[in-house]
């Protein structure tokens, strides 16, 4: 029995250890994709909570504070760029003004550089080295690329990029970063849709200027701008003379043929900075940031002379004598302001309009602020 036993014994032992060097293995194993799905879970929650965020934002500003600015924090990252398309400038004339210089916000008037980055796949690519014309020729390692697309075609891109060649690179899943870029597409294409219903409520339908509503949130804005950065700000008024002599004479359509002719001329006169409003039935206020009173004058006049030159014909084919009067006042030292200091520039500019037209209209007054 003792032979027998010490016999099989070397037998055994190798066995034994085989099966704890392969239970080994498999706890190293289940070990490993408990991590990897621990740390899957881990990424899985933050893009959840990031889309939540992004879900939840309204209009192109919060949309770009969320991309370009939280997804910095959110992700570790250590740049991030917005490209989106916009060929004909539709996009950049929906949204406030204040976007047009947004840090990394880059707009394409033409698709070829993204056809070149995305070819026909228009797939989320993982990238080290960074091809040219990413971040702007800043030196990053790695990058994360994800096309934007809506309808089947290409909108723009967000690009992720870190210091780390490691971060994205060609080994890494893009099974996350690929939900991620379809919610972008969606929630950009859903800010823009809020940006073209927020401006059809900011606009006069006929005169397609701005309407009262928005007056009062530029000058809001404009305002505070001249304060925070010391410049001046003109508010103008520009009253047409004798219009109800001309809806009476040649008909309710003509004065609307009138109306709608002033505006386009007075934002043809006007920079691309400067507001115009609708602001009553023939009056359009004017509100021109950084402007002081030599420069309003000259673009005071220059409107006024456009008007009176303007051939509108009526109805019955003869043309209809069209002026100004015009009135506006500056705001010359901007700092501490009272609440009430919009009501009182809009209502210096219109002691001037009673002006001009008490001197014989078709003219341009100026009434200065007090104090």
């Amino acid at each position: 029995m003792d032979r027998t036993h010490a016999a099989s014994a070397p037998d055994t032992m190798p066995n034994d250890t085989l099966a704890r060097s392969r239970y080994e293995r498999l706890a190293r194993t289940v070990g490993e994709l408990m991590d990897k799905a621990t740390q899957n879970e881990r990424i899985l929650r933050k893009f959840q909570q990031y889309e939540l965020q992004l879900l939840a934002v309204s209009g192109m500003e919060a949309l770009c504070d969320c991309l370009l600015g939280d997804s910095l924090h959110h992700f570790q990252l250590d740049a991030v760029e917005l490209w989106l398309l916009d060929r004909d400038q539709q996009i950049r004339g929906l949204i406030p003004n204040q976007l047009h210089e947004f840090p990394n916000l880059v707009w394409l008037e033409d698709p070829a550089l993204l056809k070149t980055l995305y070819a026909e796949s228009q797939q989320v690519r993982l990238v080290s080295p960074i091809p040219a014309g990413v971040f702007g020729g800043r030196s990053m390692r790695s990058a994360a690329l994800l096309p934007l697309v809506r309808h089947g075609a290409l909108v723009g891109a967000l690009h992720f990029g870190s210091l780390t060649a490691q971060r994205f690179s060609a080994d890494k899943s893009t099974d996350f970063i690929e939900h991620l870029a379809s919610i972008v597409a969606a929630c950009l294409e859903n800010a823009l849709n809020h940006e073209r219903l927020h401006r059809l409520s900011m606009i006069d339908m006929l005169t397609r200027v701005e309407n009262r509503r928005s007056f009062a949130q530029s000058m809001d804005t404009e305002i505070a701008r001249a304060a925070r950065h010391g410049e001046p700000l003109t508010v103008m008024l520009a009253d047409l003379d004798y219009f109800k002599r001309i809806n009476d004479n040649h008909g309710h359509q003509t004065g609307d043929r009138v109306l709608t002719a002033v505006a386009q001329e007075i934002v043809a006169t006007l920079r691309k900075t400067d507001h115009v409003c609708r602001y009553g039935g023939e009056e359009f206020a004017l509100i021109l940031p950084n402007c002081e009173r030599p420069l309003a004058q000259e673009v005071a006049d220059r409107i006024r002379l456009r008007v009176r030159n303007m051939h509108i014909a009526a109805d019955s084919g003869i043309d209809v004598p069209v002026s100004l009067s015009i009135g506006f006042t500056c705001w010359t030292n901007p700092g501490p302001y009272p609440a009430n200091l919009a009501d009182v520039l809009v209502g210096l500019a219109d002691k001037a309009v009673y002006s001009a037209k008490d001197k014989g209209r078709d003219r341009v007054e100026y009434t200065p602020m007090l104090g």
